[in-house]
């Protein structure tokens, strides 16, 4: 019998919502996961769909008018919505990390990457009662340089963020958010701004520093290739919910839910013709303000019923017994009518 997996992070029911002059913006809906110890989640959608502020209500980085309106977000069993932004200052940079979008406005341009990389580490060393001298703390960063493909770190410590380029500069992001060796990693679209061959370079890095490190990532990004990549599981959110979930091979190569399938057919392949043609997703997205009772992708969807519109799906697990690693066996959860208990047959 295989060794049940450890639960490091337990996101229930989580809603966020931003309350606007216009009113109400209901960015995140009802959204629930776990994410076991050393395991890569990815979570992919289009812009819009609510990945980012649910990385931001996670860390407990929301700021008015964004708040958490219900649900709960467990670290190891502990709440972290419970606990004040003090609280929190101490848990971030430590057991949770975080590697931000855009590397041009992530570092402090008057300080030094040194600077930056050791007050981290001597900061979050502290509080946890040890403290670590400002040598040590430098040759620590210097070897998450080097760990991190940066050449030369003894030199570049010294240097300010404007002499390094965007690539190296999301390498010294991706340095100072496991300096600190969290048991957490979410890494929000982390290789957006940069060229191909970096994106390359930098999802290979990660995914050799998590092998090394045993820690668990959270992959936010539109990429359905670095998906494949990089991650064991993946939630596919659209309009606030995560409407399909499953693992890689699950949602590759046995997709259910429409709006997975459509991002499946935008998404160019090396294995088809290059006559054929990439199939968009008709329709605009959801409007956040006034959104559907029912399914979110309903009003895009080719197969919408009426029920579809009226009453939200409730998530239905797929039981299938293919023998062949990488599919669950009971972990691929879709929302959709056409695939629930009762096939969508009600009126």
């Amino acid at each position: 019998m295989a060794e049940e997996k450890k639960t490091l992070l337990k996101v229930t029911d989580l809603r966020v919502s931003f309350f606007t002059p216009v009113g109400e913006v209901k960015a995140v809906g009802s959204l629930s996961f776990s994410l076991h110890y050393g395991e890569v989640m990815g979570i992919v959608g289009e812009s819009g769909s609510g990945k980012s502020v649910e990385a931001s209500a996670v860390m407990g980085l929301l700021e008015p008018p964004g708040r958490v309106v219900h649900g709960s977000v467990e670290l190891e069993g502990e709440n972290l919505l419970s606990y004040s932004q003090k609280d929190m200052e101490k848990i971030r940079g430590d057991r949770m990390s975080m590697i931000f979008q855009n590397p041009m406005e992530s570092l402090n341009p008057v300080y030094t990457i040194g600077n930056q990389l050791v007050s981290v580490l001597r900061e979050h060393t502290k509080e946890r009662g040890g403290g670590i001298s400002a040598k040590a703390a430098r040759e620590k960063a210097v070897e998450m340089l080097r760990l991190v493909g940066i050449t030369n770190p003894e030199r570049r410590l010294n240097q300010y963020p404007h002499e390094f380029s965007g690539g190296m500069r999301q390498r010294v992001m991706i340095a100072m958010a496991l300096i600190c060796e969290p048991q957490l990693l979410i890494a929000d679209e982390p290789t957006t701004a940069l060229d191909v061959t970096i994106q390359a370079q930098i999802l290979e890095l990660m995914k050799a520093i998590q092998q090394k490190t045993g820690m668990a990532i959270i992959f936010i990004t539109h990429n359905l290739a670095a998906i494949a990549e990089i991650c064991d599981t993946v939630g596919v959110m659209y309009g606030g919910h995560i409407v399909e979930q499953g693992t890689v091979e699950d949602i590759f190569y046995t997709p259910l839910h429409p709006y997975t399938k459509g991002l499946l057919r935008s998404m160019p392949r090396l294995d088809k013709e290059r006559a054929d043609r990439l199939i968009p997703i008709e329709g605009s997205p959801i409007n956040m303000l006034d959104p559907n009772p029912g399914c979110p992708f309903a009003p895009r969807c080719e197969s919408c019923m009426k029920i579809c519109v009226r009453q939200h799906p409730e998530k239905t697990t797929i039981h299938r017994d293919h023998g062949e690693k990488g599919f669950s066996a009971s972990g691929h959860r879709v929302a959709c009518w056409l695939v629930s208990k009762d096939g969508g047959k009600r009126p």
